[in-house]
């Protein structure tokens, strides 16, 4: 009994040092896998740890909305800091459907996406990757984004 109470107690201890600290990131040796990673990334609660998100990307990648107005550029905490004032809403972003093109150390991924904002539709459009393999991984150095509008709807190529 003195030992199960003793069990009991350091329960809290031993669940606390197993819980992570951070969101850990899968490997992205592959460009699929480099895909698949920045979907989950993403994903999840606007204000939740970014970790993974930046270990996606070079240190001084660029993150580019454009559209009618022209281009914002952005730093990855820049985004961070702009998905964050979402708080506790849930964003959801997948990859509709890509082509990639890649030679070397280097890749360029054409994306359809499709994001979420608490359930609902966000938006659509059209993301340019340019991605570097450094020997064992794919990293982001740049995306560019366009989403669509009345005026500048996704071609049906670009849909699945």
């Amino acid at each position: 009994m003195l030992i199960l109470l003793a069990l009991t107690s350091l329960a809290p201890v031993f669940a606390q040092a197993q819980t992570p600290t951070t969101t850990p990131c899968p490997p992205t040796t592959t460009l699929d896998q480099l895909i698949t990673a920045l979907d989950n990334a993403i994903t999840g609660p606007a204000n939740k740890d970014r970790t993974c998100w930046k270990q996606l990307f070079l240190p001084d990648a660029r993150l580019i909305p454009t559209g009618p107005n022209g281009p914002h550029i952005l730093t990855v905490d820049d985004w961070i800091t702009a998905v964050a004032k979402n708080g506790d809403a849930v964003v959801t972003e997948h990859q509709i459907k890509y082509q990639s093109e890649a030679f070397g150390h280097i890749a360029h991924l054409w994306s359809t996406y499709s994001t979420t904002l608490a359930g609902k539709p966000l938006a659509r459009g059209i993301n340019s990757i340019q991605a570097v393999y450094d020997g064992q991984s794919w990293h982001i150095i740049e995306v560019l984004w366009q989403a669509e509008n009345a005026t500048d709807q996704i071609p049906a190529q670009y849909l699945p």
